[in-house]
């Protein structure tokens, strides 16, 4: 072998190394912050759940309607359904994964990533019991946009899930 290989073996094993050296200090440096980091963030979570929980019973018979921006129905949503919609509604817009609007963003957060009819925007929410229900229009919406059919039933349809018990039928 030549000297040059040789070198350059070394240089190559000792780079190594050196990087292993770094990352075993890292980990020794960082482990004994690692239970009070995970008790901290158990305690910040109970707090936040009792902070969410108190919001929603605060919030009991609250309704809200989340949009979002795609370029087909954002338009419609904010010129022609959203002002037809009851003034004690919320009407919350969503920009890709950011409610854009509220105070309160973190417990709207939470409610909106909870949803579990995930079928598409337009979603309707609303707080019953400490409990949030929620319905995805997005199939009636679209049908009602690109069809230009009247709004009316659409209206019912949002209407009707505001008011009853259980959520309002999908077709």
């Amino acid at each position: 072998m030549k000297l040059e290989t040789i070198t350059i073996r070394i240089n190559a094993y000792f780079g190594r190394a050196i990087i292993i050296a770094i990352v075993l200090i890292m980990v020794i440096v960082i482990l004994p912050f690692l239970p009070f980091t995970l008790i901290y963030s158990h305690f910040a979570n109970k707090k936040f759940e009792k902070q969410y929980s108190e919001y929603l019973q605060q919030a009991n018979g609250a309704c809200f309607f989340f949009y979002n921006n795609r370029k087909s129905s954002v338009t419609f949503s904010r010129e022609i359904l959203v002002p037809k919609l009851a003034p004690t509604v919320r009407k919350l817009f969503v920009e890709g994964t950011q409610i854009i609007s509220g105070d309160d963003l973190r417990f709207l957060s939470t409610m909106l990533a909870g949803v579990k009819d995930r079928k598409g925007f337009p979603y309707l929410l609303k707080v019953m019991d400490g409990q949030v229900i929620d319905c995805s229009i997005n199939h009636q919406f679209y049908n009602t946009m690109s069809g230009n059919k009247p709004i009316e039933p659409l209206l019912a349809q949002i209407n009707s899930f505001y008011t009853s018990t259980a959520p309002a039928s999908k077709e």
